[in-house]
């Protein structure tokens, strides 16, 4: 076999293997007060800019809201891999979250494991979690 024939064929087994090691995830954002806007998703592999810093994000999608819930499906997740969702109900379709006073969101918003809120913006850690085939996050969207 020549050897460009081989490394071919080492170069497609190996796109094969890597295929393999990937997995979509189906995030549901529930509890949506309306059907106002858009629903903005945002998947992060590591903590740089979570969650309210979409761009920095490994995937975005944008969905349209069906019902009191929406639902999106990244693909080519790496499988086993640690990640965490956030979720911004754009009721006013600014691709941002707007803010009142004090900085207290004006959107509903959720993340990842659903963790409970205090101060300021839910950490990575809080909502890190590792994805189960077939099976989907839910988050839970939050208004105040």
């Amino acid at each position: 076999m020549p050897a460009g024939r081989l490394i071919l064929g080492a170069a497609l087994l190996a796109g094969l293997c890597m295929r393999s090691n990937a997995m979509d995830v189906e995030v549901i954002a529930r509890g949506l007060r309306n059907q106002q806007g858009s629903v903005l998703f945002a998947l992060f592999l590591e903590p740089r800019g979570f969650p309210d810093q979409g761009e920095l994000a490994a995937q975005r999608i944008e969905v349209a809201i069906d019902g009191s819930e929406a639902r999106a499906r990244f693909t080519d997740v790496p499988q086993g891999r640690a990640l965490a969702v956030g979720v911004l109900h754009d009721e006013d379709g600014d691709k941002r979250m707007a803010t009142g006073l004090l900085g207290i969101p004006k959107e509903g918003f959720g993340v990842s494991n659903n963790p409970r809120l205090l101060f300021g913006p839910p950490r990575f850690e809080a909502a890190r979690l590792v994805p189960v085939p077939d099976q989907p996050i839910i988050i839970d969207v939050r208004y105040f």
